[in-house]
C-alpha cells in the first residue's frame, strides 16, 4: 500500500485534533474524581477553577477524602527598633518588613476556615513543627486580615504573643500563613466556597537617618578665663581695609592680648599656661587636625567673618571658644585633677555620627550625641560616676550650632533620609486543590 506524503499543514491539523481529544478524555477523567458528595454546579465550579491555575491534587483510596482549597501565602517579618526607642548604633539598623495577609469570604452564606503559619528554616538548621490549625468563621462579604502579631501567635500557640516579644529585635523570621477551607454546609447541601486571599508586603526603613559631622569638645577649664566657654562671641577687630585678612590670625591675636592683661588674668602662671593654650589651640584648625590626643588647648570655633563699612575699618568675628581637656584631665600648673581617663574618641577630631531615629518624633540631637558619647564610655569600661562628672561639660560641635548661636555661612552637613527604601508588594493567592483525610484538622 502507497501512503501520499502528508503537507506540513495537514500534519499540524492532525496534531490539534488528536490533541483536542486527549484533553477531553482527561476532562472526563478530571470530573470523575470529585467526591460523591461534589455534583452540579459545585462540581463545574471547581473544574472551571482549573481554568484559572488551581492544581489537582490526586485522591486517596477510595477517592472518598474531602477536598479542601489550600491557600499559602509566603511572609517575611522583621523590626529593626523597639517602638518609641533610638538606636544608638554606629550604622543604620535592618530595615522593617512587614506581612498582612487579607481573607475575603466572596460567598452568599457563612464560610467556616482554617488557618497556620508554617515557620520556613534554612536547611541546616533544626526542622520547626508547623503551628496549629486555628479555627475562624466569617460572614457573607466580610474580611479579615493576618499580621505579623497574628502571625507569632500562630507559631507560638500563645495567643497573647507578639512578633517582638517573640522573636526581638532584627530578626527575620519567613515561611507560609496557610489557609485551608472545606466543604460548607449550607441549607442542608455540601457547597465549596472560595475565598479571595491576598497577601501584602511592606519593607522599609521605618526611621528618620541623620548623618552628622561633629567635633566633641570640652567648656570646662582649670581656672578662670576672660571668656566663657561655649558661649558665642562677637569680636570686632580694626582691620587694614587694602589688606587681605585671616579672620582667624586675628581673632586668635586679640584672645592672647587678652590673656596677658594681668586686669583679665592676675596669676602669671595663669597667664603663661592660658597663652600657651591658645597657640597651641591655633594647631588645631579643624581642617587639620591631629591624629592622637593633644596638648591643653583653647580652640576658637569661628561662625562668620566680615568687614563693616565703618571708619575704621572693621571686621566682626562671630565665634565659640572651647577646650579640648575635661576635668580628668591633670592641671598643668599643679598637677592635679580628677582620675585621668582615657577618651573613646579624639578631642577636636570630626567624626561621622548615623543617627537613627523612629518617625514622627521630635529629638534633641544634641542630647542624642551626648548620650550616644556615654554610652562609648560605658562600653569601654568606665563607671557611671566619672562619666556624669565630665559629660556635664562636653561640647558636641556639629552643623546645626551654626543655625543656632550665631550667622553661619558653611554648608549644611547634615544629611537626612526618611523611611528610605520604602515599598509595598500586593499579590493575589491562589489556592491549590488539595484531599485531606481528616478535615476538619485536629
Amino acid at each position: 500500500m502507497k501512503f501520499r506524503k502528508l503537507s506540513v499543514w495537514t500534519a499540524f491539523i492532525l496534531v490539534l485534533l488528536l490533541l483536542g481529544v486527549a484533553a477531553g478524555i482527561g476532562g472526563s477523567r478530571l470530573l470523575a474524581r470529585w467526591p460523591a458528595s461534589v455534583t452540579g454546579a459545585d462540581a463545574a465550579a471547581i473544574e472551571s477553577g482549573a481554568e484559572a491555575g488551581l492544581a489537582t491534587a490526586q485522591t486517596s483510596a477510595g477517592g472518598q477524602d474531602p477536598l479542601i482549597f489550600s491557600y499559602a501565602a509566603k511572609f517575611v517579618c522583621q523590626e529593626p527598633l523597639q517602638p518609641g526607642q533610638i538606636s544608638f548604633d554606629a550604622v543604620a539598623p535592618l530595615v522593617q518588613e512587614q506581612t498582612d495577609v487579607l481573607i475575603h469570604n466572596p460567598n452568599a452564606y457563612s464560610v467556616v476556615f482554617y488557618k497556620k503559619a508554617v515557620r520556613a528554616p534554612l536547611e541546616d538548621t533544626p526542622a520547626i513543627a508547623p503551628g496549629a490549625w486555628k479555627e475562624l468563621k466569617l460572614d457573607p462579604d466580610y474580611a479579615v486580615r493576618v499580621n505579623c502579631d497574628d502571625i507569632a501567635k500562630l507559631l507560638t500557640g500563645n495567643p497573647a504573643a507578639t512578633f517582638i516579644g517573640a522573636y526581638g529585635i532584627g530578626v527575620k523570621v519567613e515561611g507560609f500563613v496557610v489557609i485551608g477551607i472545606g466543604p460548607q454546609t449550607v441549607n442542608n447541601q455540601t457547597r465549596y466556597g472560595p475565598l479571595d486571599v491576598t497577601a501584602e508586603y511592606s519593607r522599609g526603613s521605618e526611621v528618620l537617618k541623620k548623618d552628622i559631622n561633629y567635633q566633641p569638645w570640652w567648656w570646662w577649664w582649670w581656672w578662670d578665663l576672660p571668656w566663657r566657654l561655649g558661649y558665642p562671641y562677637e569680636r570686632i577687630v580694626t582691620v587694614d581695609p587694602a589688606a587681605n585678612i585671616d579672620c582667624r590670625d586675628l581673632l586668635y591675636d586679640e584672645l592672647e592680648r587678652d590673656a596677658q592683661d594681668p586686669q583679665k588674668i592676675p596669676d602669671p602662671q595663669q597667664q603663661a599656661e592660658t597663652f600657651k593654650a591658645l597657640q597651641e589651640g591655633r594647631t588645631l584648625d579643624p581642617t587639620n587636625l591631629p591624629q592622637e590626643e593633644s596638648l591643653p588647648a583653647l580652640v576658637a570655633l569661628i561662625g562668620r567673618c566680615e568687614k563693616l563699612a565703618t571708619t575704621p575699618v572693621t571686621a566682626s568675628i562671630d565665634y565659640v571658644l572651647l577646650s579640648n581637656k575635661a576635668p580628668t584631665d591633670a592641671n598643668p600648673i599643679t598637677g592635679g585633677g580628677g582620675a585621668a581617663i582615657r577618651y573613646p574618641w579624639i578631642p577636636g577630631r570630626w567624626y561621622d555620627l548615623t543617627v537613627v531615629i523612629p518617625q514622627n518624633m521630635s529629638i534633641d540631637l544634641d542630647q542624642y550625641i551626648r548620650d550616644w558619647q556615654t554610652q562609648r564610655w560605658l562600653d569601654a569600661g568606665l563607671d557611671d560616676a566619672t562619666i556624669q562628672n565630665a559629660m556635664g561639660y562636653f561640647f558636641p560641635w556639629w552643623c546645626g550650632w551654626g543655625y543656632y548661636y550665631w550667622w553661619w555661612w558653611g554648608d549644611d552637613c547634615t544629611d537626612i533620609g526618611v523611611g528610605e527604601g520604602e515599598s509595598l508588594d500586593v499579590e493575589q493567592v491562589i489556592p491549590t486543590r488539595v484531599f485531606m483525610a481528616v478535615w476538619p484538622p485536629q
